[in-house]
């Protein structure tokens, strides 16, 4: 028995690094419509390789996978790291591959921010605001949150926390409260996370391949999509990517992260 094969082929979308810093939505999201329109392209891998990131970024990378999903299969392939955001972007997949020595995981929201007010006074520094409502300065530097600020910034961050649990559940085809059990920020190998059931299977890159062939019914001839990159992170590539990648991260807006 003969097996017809179109002749597509299979793109290759690579998010390596720490999402809404030196990967961002504005990057990839191109290369996401590219793979759509492009006929000839009958499958989709996304070759992960992230401790996650920024929640807006994070959030809308992966509902432009799930649109892509819906047309072409997508992949994911993790490896090396595949946590909090990376693994949110693994979920808008129909399978996920890791090497064996890859971390999964880490599902959950966190917000950190320094509180410089002894700094501030012990430099003579004061802070004068004004502001339209009791809460329009939660989570500011320049002073130490109240009781009320902690419990509107922990409902705050739980909101998406929730949305990334029915993520999860929807995706691995879970029961919420066996999903919510292991969602505590935890990260586990991949044979674990595969135990666990948020992973398919442990392969290569050759074994990522060949699903999205038979997926897509194609070639497993690949193409592979490049984000572009910034002229201050080639620069910085060789001597210095991962301080400035860590730089880059703390001067981000983005706050609330998941990592």
């Amino acid at each position: 028995m003969f097996k017809i094969f179109n002749k597509g082929k299979i793109a290759v979308i690579k998010i390596h690094g720490t999402i809404g810093s030196t990967v961002k939505y504005e990057q990839i999201y191109p290369l996401i419509i590219k793979a759509e329109k492009n006929k000839s392209v009958k499958a989709v891998i996304i070759d992960i390789n992230s401790p996650g990131g920024g929640v807006t970024d994070s959030d809308l990378i992966y509902s432009s996978l799930v649109s892509l999903n819906k047309l072409k299969p997508v992949i994911a392939y993790i490896q090396g790291l595949g946590a909090s955001g990376g693994y949110l972007l693994a979920c808008a997949s129909r399978n996920i591959i890791a090497t064996e020595a890859s971390v999964i995981g880490s599902i959950g929201v966190i917000s950190i921010r320094p509180v410089l007010v002894d700094l501030l006074n012990n430099l003579g520094v004061k802070v004068e605001v004004n502001k339209t409502g009791e809460f329009k300065d939660s989570g500011s530097i320049w002073r130490k949150q109240t009781k009320k600020d902690s419990k509107y910034l922990q409902e705050f961050i739980d909101d998406y926390y929730e949305r990334f649990l029915k993520i999860v559940t929807i995706n691995r085809d879970k029961d919420y409260k066996e999903i919510k059990k292991i969602a505590d920020g935890k990260i586990y190998w991949a044979p674990k996370a595969k135990e666990l059931g948020l992973i398919d299977n442990i392969g290569n890159f050759n074994d990522a391949i060949k699903l999205a062939a038979k997926k897509g019914n194609c070639s497993e001839k690949i193409v592979l999509y490049k984000p572009k990159v910034s002229i201050l992170n080639k620069l910085f590539k060789n001597a210095a990517s991962g301080a400035y990648e860590t730089l880059v991260d703390k001067l981000s807006t983005d706050k609330i992260r998941l990592v």
